[in-house]
Parts: C-alpha cells; sequence; structure tokens
C-alpha cells in the first residue's frame, strides 16, 4: 500500500458518529451525466451545511449563500470528479462513505483503477504532498497545465490550501487493477463564522 497525505491532527475515529451516509456510484453514469458530481455535491453540502446552520431556513438566501454549504460541495465535488476521471472500468462502483462526527465531516470516496490512471494521479499526489508552498504550485500548475488540466492537480491543490481539511490519499495494487481510497477530514470550525 502506498499513501500520501498531510493528517497532523488527531481523528476523532472513536467518536460515535452523528450522522452517515454511504452511495454507490458508477463512473459511466457521472461522466454521460457530468452535472450529477454537481447535485450530488450540492446535496452533500447543504445536508451537512444544515446541520451548523440550525437556525437558517433551508429555502433562505442566506443557506444558498453560506461558505460552510458551498465550501464542503466544493470539497466533496473534487473528490468525485477525480474518482469518476481516474476509474478506469466506467461501470465499477465508486463506493462513498461520509461520516459526520462533532465538528468534522469524515469524506470517504473508494474508486478501482488501472497502472496508467495510477502513474498519473501519482505523480500529481507527489508534487502536491512534497510542496513547502501550494499557493505557489497553484501558481505554476496554472500556467504550466493549460493545455491538460484533467492532469494536472490544480483542484486538490486548491483545496487542500483554501479549505480546512487535511486529505490521505491510499493506492492499493492487486495484480493490474488499483483501488484509489481518498480520505478527507473537513473541518467545520475552520469555516464558521
Amino acid at each position: 500500500m502506498r499513501k500520501y497525505g498531510n493528517f497532523k491532527s488527531e481523528n476523532n475515529t472513536n467518536q460515535e458518529p452523528d450522522s452517515k451516509i454511504q452511495i454507490q456510484l458508477t463512473p459511466l453514469d457521472l461522466m454521460r451525466h457530468w452535472r450529477r458530481i454537481g447535485i450530488m455535491s450540492d446535496f452533500i453540502g447543504y445536508f451537512y451545511g444544515f446541520s451548523f446552520l440550525p437556525n437558517v431556513p433551508t429555502d433562505s438566501m442566506e443557506m444558498k449563500n453560506s461558505n460552510i454549504v458551498s465550501s464542503i460541495s466544493t470539497v466533496f465535488n473534487e473528490l468525485l470528479e477525480n474518482a469518476a476521471k481516474y476509474s478506469y472500468d466506467k461501470k465499477a462502483d465508486i463506493d462513498i462513505s461520509l461520516i459526520h462526527r462533532g465538528k468534522t465531516i469524515e469524506m470517504f470516496v473508494q474508486n478501482q483503477t488501472n497502472e496508467k490512471n495510477v502513474t498519473a494521479y501519482e505523480a500529481s499526489l507527489k508534487d502536491i504532498f512534497s510542496a513547502n508552498d501550494l499557493e505557489s504550485l497553484y501558481l505554476e500548475k496554472l500556467e504550466t497545465n493549460e493545455n491538460d488540466p484533467n492532469r494536472s492537480g490544480i483542484g486538490l491543490i486548491m483545496i487542500l490550501k483554501d479549505y480546512p481539511v487535511e486529505m490521505e490519499v491510499n493506492f492499493e495494487s492487486k495484480g493490474e487493477e488499483t483501488t484509489i481510497t481518498s480520505h478527507i477530514i473537513y473541518f467545520t470550525d475552520g469555516f464558521l463564522q
């Protein structure tokens, strides 16, 4: 197993979950209807954001424009896009688990891929997690990857530098198939105002 990440804080996995959601999707379904990624991400943003804005009506502009809702949606959207993009068997399941514990939301996204996709994704992760300055790396990637934004890692760099998250990505290979598990801990108190 190979790991890349920036986990620093104590994870509260011993704490009983306040809520848990499990979802299975196929990359083919997401790629045929790319907007479904945004719809699913917005649902997750509202579902969990509402927990941290309990006195705000769900149909209000305050809820729709909430930083916590859009932040959760953006982070989850990036994980889901990467899973769809890096899956080699477009009919294999993408397994998603979302766990809310106190002031954290854990996002697990697992997909199957092949060696070609692993090589590209791992190279991107090595750049990201070995960088001393994510802002500089972000600007560099914007300039050098304008012709191939799908292989740049720009989205992951953005969420790691701009959002209250820690991330770990695991690669486990069995024969020609590799399972990628992306795990993000989102700290809601980092975005509450």
